[in-house]
């Protein structure tokens, strides 16, 4: 049978946004009890056995020690955490080598955007515990545990289940440095510091290839001008600034601004994009790269991103042709 990977970001939900806006806290007891409640999904769909990164907090230890009747064999990637997104990268690594089926991942679009380095074509199944959650899933985990155990398990095919995101490729001086899976934008901020981006003044140049009209952040004053799907094979270049019309916009939880839009186009995928103006660049949310004077820095949206699980297609499929039922003894 299946085997499903698991991975708790043990930071995520905890940025200074919940000082500057309305964003909640979402402690490690509470992705411990969010682990326990997958732990339970992938009981019941049957999945033989559950690989976990060893959280440098200890929430996966946490869960599993809280869950002692679990009838699914369960080991740690043999790995000592440092405490960095690092430990995501090594772990989805290892998981992938495994042959896991669905790696569940516990955290925000930066956490996604780390796993997606290394995933190469496992599905992916993001269950939000962070601030910006333009790509993971607001779902319980029991219902998680179960979709990613029926795929894990075979009885419903990935090809059927999973949708592929498009990516945002980061070149710095002609060099792949990074990518994004929602949104890469050139920032006045001249440091990295605290990484959230909470005043859009001090943003110019913004290359979106997600934004649902749900979004919060720079996504969010895209979707308000052309709302790009996960589906669809396109992304959108704005320019911010005082000329030009103005967009109301979520920019952070509880955080609704009118920001200044120049001017805007829809790109095609593969069309590349100068980001002018850069002293630090955002990725999904987050001041991640700090610019030189004389660097030149290029963002190129295409269409090799992660594959997702699409939840609800799952236990459609599962409802349809009865893959939780029993027959009567």
């Amino acid at each position: 049978m299946g085997t499903v990977g698991i991975v708790v970001n043990p930071v995520s939900g905890t940025d200074i946004r919940r000082v500057t806006s309305t964003a909640g806290f979402m402690d490690n007891m509470q992705k411990a009890r969010i682990v326990r409640s997958i732990l339970k999904g992938l009981e019941a769909a049957g999945v033989d056995k559950v690989v976990l990164m060893p959280d440098f907090y200890g929430v996966a230890a946490h869960a599993l020690w809280d869950t002692p009747s679990l009838g699914v064999e369960t080991e740690f990637v043999d790995m000592e955490p440092e405490g960095s997104h690092l430990d995501t990268v090594r772990a989805v690594e290892a998981m992938t080598s495994m042959g896991v089926g669905v790696i569940i991942l516990l955290g925000g679009d930066g956490t996604v955007r780390v796993a997606s380095k290394a995933s190469g074509e496992t599905p992916l199944l993001p269950v939000s515990t962070g601030t910006n959650n333009v790509v993971p899933y607001f779902i319980d985990g029991t219902v998680a545990g179960l979709a990613a155990g029926m795929v894990a398990n075979g009885l419903v095919r990935a090809s059927e289940a999973t949708y592929r995101l498009n990516r945002v490729k980061l070149l710095l001086n002609g060099e792949l440095v990074d990518h994004a899976l929602v949104d890469v934008a050139s920032t006045r901020y001249p440091f990295v510091g605290s990484r959230a981006i909470m005043d859009p003044g001090l943003v110019r140049d913004v290359v979106v290839v997600l934004a649902p009209p749900t979004s919060i952040g720079l996504a969010s004053v895209a979707a308000m001008i052309r709302p790009l799907y996960p589906e669809e094979r396109a992304a959108l270049h704005l320019r911010l600034g005082a000329e030009g019309f103005r967009v109301r916009a979520i920019v952070a939880p509880g955080v609704v601004e009118e920001v200044g839009v120049e001017e805007y186009r829809e790109l095609r995928l593969g069309e590349e994009v100068v980001l002018g103006d850069a002293m630090t660049v955002e990725l999904d949310g987050e001041r991640e790269l700090q610019v030189s004077e004389g660097d030149e820095v290029v963002a190129i949206p295409s269409g090799d991103g992660p594959y997702i699980l699409d939840v609800p297609r799952v236990m459609g499929v599962a409802s349809a042709e009865g893959l939780l039922r029993r027959t009567r003894v």
